[in-house]
This record gives C-alpha cells, structure tokens and sequence, in this order.
C-alpha cells in the first residue's frame, strides 16, 4: 500500500481548505439597513467583491427593463413587500470557499439608503 502519496495528498487538501476565505458571510454581517450606497460599496470592496450589475428605477416602473440577474425583478418583490419605492438595485457575484460561489442583492430607497439586501448561496 502506498500510504506516503496518500498522506501527501490528505496534508495537501487540508492546507488548501484551510485556506478558504467564506468573506460573503463576513461581509453580510457588516452590511445594515440605513447605509448610504458608498458605504456599502465601500465595505463590499473591502472583502474583494465587484460588482457585476447596478440598476436604477426606470420612470415607468421595473417592469420595463431586464437584467441578467433579475434585478427588476428582484427590486419589485421588495417594493411590494416593503410597501416602498426601490431607486436602485446593485448585484455582486460572492465567491466562498475554494468551490463556492454565492449572490449578493442589494436594494437602496430614492435617497440612496439600503433598505434591503440578502444574500443567496449557490452551491
């Protein structure tokens, strides 16, 4: 039995998981409602995150305009719940882990301040 690649590659696999940033959790629990969007965007970069897709509130509504991610979408099932009008929506790809890869929304009211955001884990 060849035990010393085995152990080779055990040691090799824990030193890569451990290793493994999960910063989309940490940055989740920096984020708060009340935020303006600078603030925000400054913490989201400050874990290394970029973002793939902003959006403001067309005039006639989200319903005239797509996104790859839904977004308009996304930003009227929070007005809708919120019972408020949602002036733009921001999307960041969060990657965890060595393999993990996760979606940050975020949603600011006409004034720029976060209302709401979630995160969603893909894997």
């Amino acid at each position: 039995m060849h035990l010393k690649p085995l152990f080779a590659f055990l040691a090799f696999a824990m030193l890569i998981a451990g290793g493994c940033k999960t910063n989309d959790f940490k940055v989740v629990d920096e984020l708060r409602a009340g935020m303006s969007q600078e603030e925000a965007r400054s913490t989201i970069s400050a874990y290394g995150f970029k973002r793939a897709e902003f959006l403001t509130r067309p005039s006639d509504g989200w319903s005239s305009v797509q996104t790859l991610m839904g977004l308009p979408k996304r930003a009227a099932v929070i007005e809708e719940r919120r019972r408020t009008q949602v002036g733009s929506a921001e999307y960041f790809p969060v990657g965890h882990g060595l393999m993990g890869f996760g979606q940050l929304f975020l949603f600011y009211d006409s004034d720029g301040r976060l209302v709401e955001f979630y995160r969603h884990n893909i894997n």
